[in-house]
């Protein structure tokens, strides 16, 4: 019997498999001035995303990329700007920010094997991709971290008629005894790969999410990208994104006449074993995660979910059956393997 298929199939949309789409990706992004190592590395992190559901941080960013010169000329390798033996500040010799932080996240974990504890902070890098792709990576290897990262204006503040903070994403990841536990939030309204995405095929929101360059309040994604989006939840989420766009500045972020012009990104990772042995941790963890989905439902209430739940589960099962991508994205990555 068949396995029912996480994906339906769609006219506007083309499934490929998880290699075919590596390879796809790969190959244009080669194309576009990347190593083949670095292209791999960007590859496996969109094809990861859209594995996990979000197929606007997959394929589809590699787009902008290509829309973008100061992406596409060969960078500087990330490099150390200061030491010590838990801390690390890095250069991202100004590339993307899927090449730089998978390199601040090796140095993560480095540190923290050697010392128990690590502090990074990576600067002139550019947009990060899925937050909880470097995460995972570390809970993987035994670490509690906390990231905070930064990033130019696409926010509005409340009551403001102009964007002055970024997306400026706070995650958790805590090691678990199969999965890690990872907690991944944007601190605005929407994501802004959702946004180029949109933009892209000519799309709207469903409801107002922010403004236009006049200051309208709007959905039209493309007016959005002039304009500027509403932080999340209002007042507090504002707070909170204020508060990571200062913890960016001392990552390096920089200031250029008031504004913020560059990515800012902030690790902080230690050992449970400092507190307590680790395996009683995840045993503990695992026994409270056990707690809330045992808990009573409301009705209409299949599960009670846990954050990354679904994407782990679901990239188990588009490993299988592969992913789909938007047939014009598709189209699009070919014409730059064909034309390059």
């Amino acid at each position: 019997m068949s396995e029912t298929l996480l994906d339906k199939d769609t006219e506007d949309a083309v499934r490929l498999s998880v290699e075919d789409a590596h390879a796809l990706g790969q190959s244009a992004l080669a194309r576009l001035g990347y190593t083949q190592e670095n292209a791999a590395i960007v590859a496996t992190h969109l094809v990861d995303a859209s594995m996990w559901g979000y197929e606007f941080a997959g394929l589809p960013r590699i787009l902008v990329i290509a829309e973008r010169s100061e992406l596409k000329h060969p960078c500087t390798p990330v490099s150390i700007v200061k030491e010590s033996p838990v801390s690390a500040l890095l250069d991202g010799g100004n590339n993307v920010g899927y090449v730089s932080l998978n390199r601040a996240a090796e140095i993560v974990i480095e540190k923290a094997g050697k010392s128990g504890v690590a502090v990074v902070g990576l600067r002139n890098s550019w947009f990060a991709g899925r937050n909880a792709y470097y995460l995972e990576k570390i809970a993987r290897a035994g670490y509690a971290v906390i990231y905070f990262g930064s990033s130019t204006p696409t926010v509005v503040p409340p009551g403001a008629k102009k964007k002055a903070l970024g997306t400026n994403p706070l995650a958790i990841a805590l090691p678990g005894k199969v999965n890690p536990f990872i907690f991944d939030m944007g601190t605005a309204s929407v994501m802004t790969g959702e946004i180029l995405l949109k933009s892209f095929l000519g799309e709207e929101f469903p409801e107002i999410v922010g403004i236009d360059k006049e200051g309208t309040p709007t959905r039209v994604a493309r007016e959005l990208k002039e304009g500027g989006v509403f932080p999340f939840g209002g007042y507090k989420g504002f707070g909170l994104s204020l508060a990571i766009q200062a913890l960016g500045l001392m990552a390096g972020s920089r200031m250029r006449n008031g504004e913020v012009s560059d990515f800012g990104y902030l690790f902080v990772a230690f050992d449970p074993g400092l507190l307590m042995p680790a395996e009683q941790f995840t045993s503990e963890l695992e026994e409270l995660l056990a707690k809330i989905k045992g808990l009573p439902r409301m009705d209409g209430v299949s599960d009670i979910r846990i954050p990354s739940e679904r994407g782990f589960r679901e990239r188990e099962i588009r490993r299988r059956q592969g992913i789909l991508v938007n047939k014009h994205v598709v189209e699009r990555l070919r014409q730059i393997c064909e034309a390059h």
